[in-house]
C-alpha cells in the first residue's frame, strides 16, 4: 500500500484502516481530541485508575469535597477540545478549574465561599498554573451572567445531602464534623428539599452550555440513619425532570484512596463506601 494511503483519517476502508483506527484521530470528530484507542477507554463505565495527591493536595483537602483534578482532566478531555470552556458552577477549592488548566481548555468557576477561592488562586500559584475566573456568591444567581450557550462542558461535584452536616457515628471520631460541614452552614435539609435546591441549580445552569453539550456530575451515596440512600439515583432522577437534560452515563468512580474502616462489625453488615458516581447528561431535544 502506497504511503498515500496511509493518512491519519478514516477515509480508506481498506487493510490500513483495520490498523490505523484505534492508533490515529478521526477528523470528524466534534466533540474531543481523542484517537479512537483513547476514545474506547474513555468510555469505560468504571473509572479504577489511583490518581496521585499532587498538586497541593494537603492545602485543597481542607475543603472536604475535593476532587482529584487528573480525573477532572480526564473527563474534561473526553467531552471537550483543546480551547473549549468548561463550567463548574460549584467550584469548590478549584479542582474541575485546575484540571480543565492541565489539558488546555478554559473555564469559569463559581463558589459562595471566599476562602476556596482564594485557595484556588493560591494553589495557581504555587504550581504556575493558569488563573481562571471565578464568581463568588451564589449560583443561582451568578448563572445568569453566563452567556446563554457559551458553555461546551459542564463538570461538577455537588453536596452530598446532610452528609457535611451530620456526625459521624461508625468510628472512633464519632463527635466530629464532617471536613465538609466547614463549608455548609445550612440548617440540616430534608432529602426532598435537597434535592429541590439541585434541580435550581441545574435549570438555571443549563442556558449556558451550548446545544448537544455534555454535563458530569460527581454525587456519591449514604448510609445514614441505619438505611442506604441512594443519592445518585434520586439526583438522576431529579436532572432528568429538566427539560433538555438526557441521562447518558452512570461512571462509577473506585476511588482506592478511601480510608477502611470496620463498619457495623460484629453485629451487622453496614458497607463501607469506596465509590462515587459521576452522572453524564447532555443537553438535546426530547
Amino acid at each position: 500500500m502506497s504511503n498515500s494511503k496511509t493518512k491519519k483519517t478514516y477515509s480508506d476502508m481498506g487493510e490500513n484502516y483495520k490498523i490505523k483506527k484505534e492508533q490515529t484521530y478521526d477528523e470528524r470528530n466534534k466533540l474531543n481530541d481523542l484517537t479512537g484507542a483513547e476514545w474506547q477507554f474513555a468510555t469505560k463505565t468504571v473509572i479504577s485508575k489511583i490518581y496521585p495527591s499532587n498538586l497541593q493536595h494537603k492545602l485543597r483537602s481542607q475543603h472536604g469535597g475535593q476532587k482529584p483534578p487528573e480525573l477532572c482532566k480526564d473527563l474534561i478531555k473526553t467531552f471537550t477540545k483543546k480551547g473549549q470552556i468548561v463550567l463548574d458552577p460549584l467550584a469548590g477549592v478549584g479542582g474541575s478549574l485546575i484540571g480543565a488548566a492541565l489539558c488546555d481548555r478554559k473555564a469559569i468557576g463559581i463558589e459562595i465561599n471566599p476562602k476556596w477561592i482564594n485557595i484556588y488562586k493560591e494553589v495557581c500559584c504555587l504550581e504556575n498554573l493558569e488563573e481562571f475566573p471565578v464568581l463568588c456568591g451564589d449560583a443561582n444567581e451568578r448563572l445568569k451572567e453566563i452567556k446563554n450557550g457559551s458553555i461546551d462542558f459542564l463538570l461538577t461535584d455537588v453536596p452530598y445531602w446532610i452528609m457535611d452536616q451530620l456526625t459521624h457515628t461508625r468510628s472512633d471520631a464519632a463527635e466530629r464534623k464532617s471536613n465538609l460541614s466547614k463549608f455548609n452552614d445550612k440548617d440540616l435539609q430534608t432529602k426532598e428539599e435537597w434535592l429541590a435546591e439541585m434541580k435550581n441549580i441545574f435549570t438555571n445552569a443549563y442556558p449556558a452550555l451550548k446545544e448537544k453539550g455534555y454535563m458530569a456530575v460527581f454525587i456519591g451515596d449514604m448510609y445514614r440513619g441505619k438505611e442506604y440512600h441512594f443519592l445518585s439515583a434520586d439526583l438522576a432522577k431529579t436532572i432528568s425532570e429538566i427539560d433538555g437534560f438526557i441521562l447518558k452515563s452512570d461512571i462509577i468512580w473506585h476511588d482506592d484512596s478511601k480510608m477502611l474502616h470496620i463498619y457495623g462489625y460484629p453485629f451487622a453488615y453496614i458497607p463501607s463506601l469506596i465509590h462515587q458516581h459521576i452522572l453524564i447528561f447532555r443537553k438535546e431535544n426530547r
